[in-house]
């Protein structure tokens, strides 16, 4: 009995942990500039090719999705690079190949965003399942099996982990390639990337916003 008590003192400090970095972080901006010279709502109103660059395809495909939709909602019109023919699949592109595309589409502003899985990962052990036994009796007990004061504990399927994401952007002027707005986030970790690429998005936008570059 003494080791399955153990085990559940384990299982139960490291969801503690876990549920301590899950509640204390948040989505958050770490910088952001802007170009003083910058005049007004540039963006307002103007077409802007989106370009993630990411690992992933499909995170690089929900990323632009995503800007594309919350620059819509904001008063400009976000133009996907993936709808691109022939551009980099990984989004991964040099910069002429960019101001290329952009003129290619009529967009005279770049959104260019890249994405990285951080590399602290955070484990969530399986769930463990026993069966338990004292004193002549028997019972379902979650956590271990035990017989004459023996106790036996067994995970059920796999751990799972969760990482952070991180996301810098940069505003571009497409014809000459200077930044005039940049800034970098970063997401607590968690098992759904969707949710944090979103979530990163909507930050930018509404830094942008604060910026006074899209209203």
């Amino acid at each position: 009995m003494r080791a399955t008590l153990n085990d559940r003192v384990m299982s139960w400090a490291a969801a503690l942990v876990t549920l301590t970095l899950f509640g204390c972080a948040t989505t958050q901006m770490k910088s952001e500039w802007r170009d003083p010279k910058a005049a007004g709502a540039v963006l307002k109103g103007q077409q802007v090719l989106v370009v993630c660059q990411s690992r992933d395809p499909s995170l690089r495909r929900i990323c632009e999705d995503q800007w594309a939709m919350r620059l819509q909602r904001a008063g400009a019109a976000g133009i996907q690079s993936y709808a691109i023919p022939h551009f980099p699949a990984d989004g991964m592109a040099g910069s002429e190949e960019i101001r290329s595309a952009a003129e290619h589409v009529g967009a005279p502003i770049v959104a260019s965003v890249q994405l990285a899985l951080d590399d602290l990962a955070v484990v969530n052990p399986a769930p463990q399942v026993g069966i338990g036994m004292a004193g002549g009796s028997s019972g379902y007990r979650t956590g271990g099996f035990s017989a004459g004061g023996l106790g036996l504990s067994f995970p059920l399927g796999w751990p799972t982990a969760a990482q952070g994401m991180v996301c810098s952007a940069a505003m571009v002027d497409a014809a000459s390639g200077a930044v005039f707005w940049s800034g970098s986030a970063t997401a607590p970790p968690s098992g759904a990337q969707a949710g944090q690429v979103a979530e990163l998005t909507q930050l930018m936008i509404d830094s942008l916003l604060r910026a006074g570059l899209l209203h």
